[in-house]
């Protein structure tokens, strides 16, 4: 097979080369239109309905509202920040009192007992009585009260670790204060 070209040939073959490099145009052409028509479409969603506004406005718009937002979102950490601390500041403040107050329970009157008896035979009822008042750590005293009828005594006895050390009790002394320590 020889091909052998002719000049007659030429304007035939720039013809067809025209033809084809034509046709190749349209089907590209074809081609951008359907990608640019989808892409208008997706266009759209993203852009508002209002026919004023161009795509550079509504950057900067949105660039302009992302700032206002991520400037208030740090405003609101900062306050959160704040509370934070102010709140773990309080809760210390509040652990310290609360230690404080169970230290100073343990120095006030938690245990109590009354005793009341009779010691006289010839007087009616149970008119005299013993109070122990004991803290914690079986620390307080005892208040003895005699009633007779020409005269009232009373007594305080101080109390350490459930024990007179000063002055010796007596047996409803006693008993209050053994009472009281149960308690």
């Amino acid at each position: 097979m020889n091909l052998q070209l002719n000049i007659s040939d030429i304007p035939m073959i720039l013809s067809i080369g025209c033809t084809v490099f034509l046709i190749l145009q349209f089907i590209i052409i074809i081609s951008l239109s359907v990608s640019l028509s989808k892409m208008k479409k997706r266009l759209k969603s993203f852009l508002p309905s209002d026919k004023k506004m161009d795509i550079e406005n509504m950057l900067v718009e949105y660039s302009k509202n992302s700032k206002e937002v991520l400037d208030r979102e740090e405003n609101m950490l900062n306050l959160i920040n704040i509370t934070k601390e102010n709140l773990e500041k309080s809760i210390l403040e509040t652990s310290n009192k609360i230690d404080d107050i169970n230290i100073r329970m343990k120095k006030v009157v938690q245990k109590v007992s009354i005793i009341r008896y009779n010691p006289f035979t010839e007087l009616g009822g149970d008119l005299c009585y013993a109070i122990a008042l004991l803290d914690e750590e079986n620390n307080g005293l005892v208040i003895n009260s005699i009633y007779a009828r020409d005269a009232c005594y009373s007594y305080a006895k101080e109390i350490t670790n459930g024990q007179s050390l000063v002055h010796k009790l007596s047996e409803e002394e006693r008993q209050a204060v053994d009472i009281a320590m149960k308690k």
